[in-house]
This record gives C-alpha cells, sequence and structure tokens, in this order.
C-alpha cells in the first residue's frame, strides 16, 4: 500500500507497513506453489523494487537477479503530480470535468508540469503523459528487453503499477479499449501468464477475454473479491489453490489437505462456500471435481446467499491490441491487417513459459 487518493505517477513514495506485509504474502505464495523466476524486471520507484526484493525473498529466490527500468514506472500525470485527486483547489484551477477528462482519457494527458513543479525531474522523465503515452512506453521495453529472454524459456517476473501491467494485460489478452476501463489490477496478488513460442497466453478466455491467472492465499482472496469483476477468475483462482497435484481436479483428501497445508484463515463466506463443495462428496464420494462443476457449485451457493456477482460477459474482443488490427505485442510495428510476427522454436526450447505480473 501507498498514500491514496493522489495522483501519486513517479512520486517516489514508500510502501506503508500494509504494503510490506502485502509484498510478503505474495512471495509466500509463490514459493508454496512452487513457482521460481530466472530473472525480475521492476520500476525504479522504490514502492515497486521494494516489493519485487521482498516477494523474491519470500519465495526463497533472494538471489533472482531484479533489474529496475523507469520505463516501467507508473504513468507520469503531468503538472497534477503529487496533488490530492479531490483537491478544490486543483479541481477549482483545472475544472472537475477537465480532470475526470485527464483521468480517464486515452489520448488525453494532463498539462505538463514546468520546472518550478516540486516533482519536476530531468530527461528521460516525461513531462506528462496520456494512458497511451504510458503503455507505448512500457511495450516498447517489454517487446525490446524482456520478451527476448521469455522467448529462450526463462520465467520472468514483473513487478510494477496498475497502468504499467494494464497495458501490458491488454495486449496480451487483446482487450479492446472499452473492456480494458473494467480492469482493476489489485495490489500484490500475483497475476501468471502461461505463453507458448510464439508468446501468446495458453488457456481458455474468461468472462471479459483474460487469460492470467491470480494465485491467492486466504489472506489475498478476499481482496480479489472486492476488485474483481469476473467471477470465473475468483473461482479458478480458488480451484487452483486447491488443487494441489495440479491434475485439474479436486478430490475430498485435497480439498482437505490443501486448506490444512494453506493454513487458510477462511472468513465465514468462504468456508460456507467450501463446506458446500465437501457436502458435494457426500452424494458422490468417489469422483473428484473439475473447474467447471466448482464453479457451477460456488454460484449456486452465491445465488442462495446473495452473493452472486455474475454478469452477461460481453463479446470477447479479437485482433484488438493497442493499435487496431494488432493481435498481439510481437509485431514491433502493427498496422491493419497485420497479423502476429511468429519467432522460429529453437531446438531444445521448451514449448511453454510462465511469467509473473505483480502490481505495487
Amino acid at each position: 500500500g501507498t498514500e491514496k487518493k493522489r495522483f501519486t505517477g513517479w512520486c517516489d513514495v514508500p510502501l506503508t507497513a500494509e504494503g510490506e506485509e502485502e509484498a510478503m504474502e505474495a512471495g509466500k505464495i509463490l514459493g508454496m506453489r512452487g513457482f521460481t523466476f530466472d530473472i525480475a524486471f521492476t520500476s525504479e520507484l522504490v514502492r515497486a523494487h521494494r516489493t519485487c526484493d521482498l516477494v523474491l525473498k519470500s519465495a526463497s529466490l533472494p538471489n533472482t537477479k531484479c533489474v529496475r527500468s523507469w520505463q516501467l514506472n507508473e504513468r507520469h500525470y503531468g503538472d497534477l503530480q503529487g496533488q490530492g485527486k479531490e483537491d478544490p483547489i486543483m479541481l477549482e484551477t483545472y475544472g472537475e470535468d477537465n480532470v475526470f477528462e485527464w483521468r480517464k482519457s486515452y489520448t488525453v494527458p494532463p498539462p505538463p508540469m514546468g520546472p518550478s513543479h516540486p516533482y519536476w525531474a530531468p530527461p528521460p522523465a516525461p513531462l506528462t503523459e496520456s494512458l497511451f503515452d504510458c503503455q507505448e512506453r512500457v511495450l516498447k521495453y517489454f517487446r525490446e528487453e524482456i520478451t527476448p529472454r521469455m522467448h529462450n524459456g526463462s520465467q520472468v517476473l514483473i513487478v510494477a503499477h496498475a497502468n504499467t501491467i494494464r497495458a501490458l494485460v491488454k495486449v496480451l489478452d487483446s482487450i479492446s479499449d472499452e473492456n480494458i476501463r473494467g480492469l482493476r489490477i489489485p495490489n500484490s496478488i500475483p497475476l501468471v501468464y502461461k505463453l507458448d513460442a510464439n508468446m501468446l497466453p495458453v488457456g481458455e478466455k474468461d468472462d471479459w477475454g483474460f487469460q492470467g491467472e491470480y494465485v491467492i492465499s486466504a489472506g489475498t482472496h478476499e481482496r480479489l473479491v472486492a476488485v474483481e469483476r469476473s467471477q470465473r477468475r475468483v473461482l479458478t483462482a480458488l480451484f487452483r489453490a486447491l488443487d494441489q497435484n495440479e491434475n485439474g481436479s479436486i478430490s475430498l483428501g485435497e480439498l482437505e489437505t490443501g486448506l490444512e497445508k494453506l493454513n487458510w484463515d477462511l472468513t465465514p463466506r468462504t468456508k460456507k462456500l467450501l463446506d458446500q463443495i465437501a457436502d458435494r462428496f457426500l452424494l458422490d464420494s468417489d469422483s473428484d471435481i473439475d473447474i467447471e462443476e466448482f464453479i457451477d457449485l460456488a454460484r449456486t451457493f452465491w445465488k442462495q446467499q446473495d452473493h452472486f456477482r455474475f454478469v452477461d460477459p460481453r463479446a470477447v474482443p479479437v485482433d484488438k491490441g493497442l493499435y487496431k488490427g494488432a493481435s498481439s505485442f510481437q509485431d514491433p510495428e502493427p498496422k491493419p491487417g497485420k497479423g502476429v510476427t511468429k519467432y522460429p522454436v529453437k531446438e531444445g526450447y521448451c514449448e511453454t513459459t510462465e511469467f509473473g505480473l505483480l502490481r505495487k
């Protein structure tokens, strides 16, 4: 956690005590689930690289190389940087409608900061950025510095910020401009992608078109529920946490030992849900529960408990990355009608690689 309700951007604020605890929890659950990383990338802002250090240490990976880069910094908010989002003087100076547009518009940046601004920094720091400017910066670095390492089989961890991670998710999953507005990136809950030889996500899309999977613990499950609008993503994360042998199904023994091994301190709502899952085994103790039955049971339970949050999925966007016509981040200069740049599969190369995203 950092100070909230400010245009923090490139302001180099420290982690709070809560933020440090969340980072250590994220590293612990990654270690328990057996994730390893060959290299980590993070921004030059202390809240991100401190998080990265704590995650790797808690995951028992303290010797993993961590590369810092300003290209992974949060969006630069120009003259608004450091000011309160509800500051009456700021709102009166610029106009509430203008401030709202600068926050939410994809292409319109806030006014640039001048040399007298308390957070002014020399180049390469920008003077202001729109969301599009921020995403262009991040994706250029991702294509040039990170993608080649993953193409060679490296397992990569990226610890960055809400807007920088959203930029990566948008292009990885070909999410439309409309749908990406609804994506909220929770703090310190790892988001894992498995990629094929062409650096394309492996796995089914969820209700909204996303293919990454959250890695959760008891301490982070409720935080994920609070921000994630896709019920399927929440339930998939819970299922993966319980599927101890990772075979795609859960037995009664796995349900019991999984909870014990993860040392889950369950909230009343989650406990009731898992009690309902356990009751299913009373009816059929010999057959395991796969992900689809797990989701059906959970949705039925939430309907009964008035916690039903399912929304009709929108049409899954196809072939709409940051540039119209670009289907993934592989095409360095995407143009209408262009497809994905295919990387040749190297001899001895593993067909899939994993990388994790973590917001701070």
